[in-house]
Protein backbone atom coordinates (compact mmCIF):
# COMPACT_ATOMS: atom_id res chain seq x y z
CA UNK A 1 0.00 0.00 0.00
CA UNK A 2 1.57 3.20 -1.44
CA UNK A 3 1.38 6.55 0.43
CA UNK A 4 -1.09 7.73 -1.08
CA UNK A 5 -3.67 5.85 1.11
CA UNK A 6 -3.38 7.49 4.03
CA UNK A 7 -5.30 10.92 4.95
CA UNK A 8 -3.14 12.83 7.37
CA UNK A 9 -4.71 15.59 9.78
CA UNK A 10 -2.50 18.12 11.11
CA UNK A 11 -3.67 20.35 13.77
CA UNK A 12 -0.91 23.46 15.03
CA UNK A 13 -2.19 26.95 15.62
CA UNK A 14 1.22 28.09 13.76
CA UNK A 15 0.83 28.45 10.21
CA UNK A 16 4.29 27.93 9.29
CA UNK A 17 4.57 24.85 10.83
CA UNK A 18 1.68 23.21 9.04
CA UNK A 19 2.72 24.90 5.50
CA UNK A 20 6.10 23.15 6.07
CA UNK A 21 5.22 19.45 7.65
CA UNK A 22 2.20 19.83 4.81
CA UNK A 23 4.12 20.42 1.87
CA UNK A 24 6.93 17.60 2.76
CA UNK A 25 4.05 14.98 3.48
CA UNK A 26 2.15 16.11 0.07
CA UNK A 27 5.52 15.44 -1.71
CA UNK A 28 5.61 12.47 -0.36
CA UNK A 29 2.03 12.00 -1.78
CA UNK A 30 0.25 11.70 1.37
CA UNK A 31 -3.60 13.82 1.43
CA UNK A 32 -3.56 16.10 3.90
CA UNK A 33 -5.52 18.25 5.66
CA UNK A 34 -4.93 21.08 8.21
CA UNK A 35 -6.22 23.02 10.50
CA UNK A 36 -5.18 25.68 12.97
CA UNK A 37 -7.70 24.70 15.73
CA UNK A 38 -9.06 22.04 17.74
CA UNK A 39 -12.69 23.38 16.76
CA UNK A 40 -11.76 23.25 12.93
CA UNK A 41 -9.71 19.37 13.35
CA UNK A 42 -12.84 17.57 14.59
CA UNK A 43 -14.99 19.08 11.60
CA UNK A 44 -12.26 18.06 9.27
CA UNK A 45 -12.08 14.72 10.74
CA UNK A 46 -15.91 14.13 10.62
CA UNK A 47 -15.90 15.08 6.89
CA UNK A 48 -13.48 13.30 5.77
CA UNK A 49 -13.39 9.97 8.29
CA UNK A 50 -13.66 7.55 5.16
Amino acid sequence: MGSENFKILLVDDEPDILEIISYTLKSDDYLVYTAENGVKAVELAKKNKT
